[in-house]
């Protein structure tokens, strides 16, 4: 008897228990059915950049090695540092001129001897020509001497010619840029014989700004871009694609598919002025294939692949309701979708669309940008 009346006193507790939990449901209706948070945005006319990745390299459109014109002098100086920036013009080393200089000389000593007698020759021309009309000396000795002026002249002229070389051959000792630019590491020091046909030379100029970016792209992305009238623009990255390094647009493109590829070469140009790229140097161009106007745009993470189809998570009503759509194009970090597919001014979810589920009721709070 005391077991029943114990069992009935346990069972008068549970129902007890029960009835006070039912009456906190019934006044915190939250604790029943907990609402998921939710930040959706709000669906607006934007425009949409999309674009094309590629690996490129940098080149400089204009590398020029400084060789020397004179062979077998020994090099007595250099002028700049590796590294420095140089102009047009500008002095960059020096070789031995002592030879071309004793060379001048006696190209200029060989000249005024045979001035002298051109000088002389002419004086006794026109003497002979004054006789000539006396008729104190014959027509054949004024003819002659005519001749021997024309000889001294011709003479004169030759001896001009090896003076202008003798000049030419003393300024190759001093070896100037032929360009602006920034010299490379040096490939002979000072003391060292020079010649013409060192395969190195003495060093390399590099024009730094601008510089040129060569890459690829498919042919299929090349017609896209052909057909949006688009201006070729260009982003250059570092390898990691961690910071952009330059803008630019593409200058030029080959006339040509490569057939075993399938792509299309392009060379854009870039401004270079804090001289970020160097000759040769490994990057990721980004190129724009088209801009578009007025479009509906999302952001990649809020789409959700489903099969064959890809769905967006709206929020109707404080219910999810997940709206199938058309991915027209993507650009790494958004999609654009088509127009028909969500109405302008839908509320959709961007972040945390693996935890809700079609038919979910949320708490929401609403972004009203992107």
């Amino acid at each position: 008897m005391r077991k029943i009346v114990g069992g009935l006193g346990l069972v008068a507790l549970a129902l007890g228990l029960w009835v006070v939990a039912r009456s906190q449901q019934a006044h915190h209706p939250a604790a029943r059915h907990a609402l998921e948070p939710v930040r959706a945005h709000v669906l607006h006319w934007t425009t949409f950049d999309q674009w094309v990745d590629a690996l490129g390299t940098a080149t400089s459109p204009r590398v020029v090695t400084v060789h020397v014109q004179l062979d077998g002098q020994p090099l007595i100086r250099l002028n700049v540092h590796e590294g420095d920036f140089v102009h047009r013009g500008q002095l960059l080393a020096q070789i031995d001129p002592r030879p071309y200089q004793i060379q001048l000389e006696q190209a200029q000593a060989q000249m005024q001897r045979d001035q002298q007698l051109l000088d002389n020759a002419r004086v006794d021309q026109a003497r002979y020509e004054r006789l000539l009309k006396q008729r104190s000396v014959s027509d054949q000795v004024s003819k002659t001497q005519d001749a021997q002026v024309k000889a001294d002249a011709a003479t004169v002229a030759t001896d001009q010619a090896q003076l202008d070389n003798a000049r030419l051959q003393l300024s190759y000792t001093q070896i100037t840029s032929p360009m602006d630019g920034v010299v490379g590491l040096r490939q002979v020091d000072p003391g060292n014989l020079v010649h013409i046909t060192d395969p190195n030379g003495l060093m390399t100029i590099t024009c730094m700004d601008p510089m040129d970016i060569l890459f690829s792209i498919p042919q299929d992305d090349w017609m896209l871009l052909q057909s949006s009238g688009t201006h070729p623009q260009v982003e250059v990255w570092n390898r990691d694609q961690t910071a952009k390094l330059v803008d630019g647009a593409v200058l030029s493109h080959d006339n040509q598919i490569d057939p075993a590829s399938g792509t299309l070469r392009l060379r854009a140009e870039v401004s270079n002025h804090a001289q970020t790229l160097l000759h040769n140097a490994f990057v990721v161009v980004r190129l724009r294939l088209r801009h578009l106007e007025h479009v509906h745009v999302v952001p990649e993470q809020a789409l959700l692949p489903h099969g064959a189809q890809t769905l967006l998570d709206l929020v109707v009503h404080e219910r999810i309701e997940q709206k199938p759509v058309h991915v027209l194009a993507r650009n790494g970090e958004q999609a654009w979708i088509a127009a028909d597919d969500v109405a302008d001014g839908a509320l959709y979810v961007a972040e945390g669309t693996d935890r809700l589920e079609a038919g979910m009721r949320v708490r929401l709070s609403v972004d009203p940008q992107p």
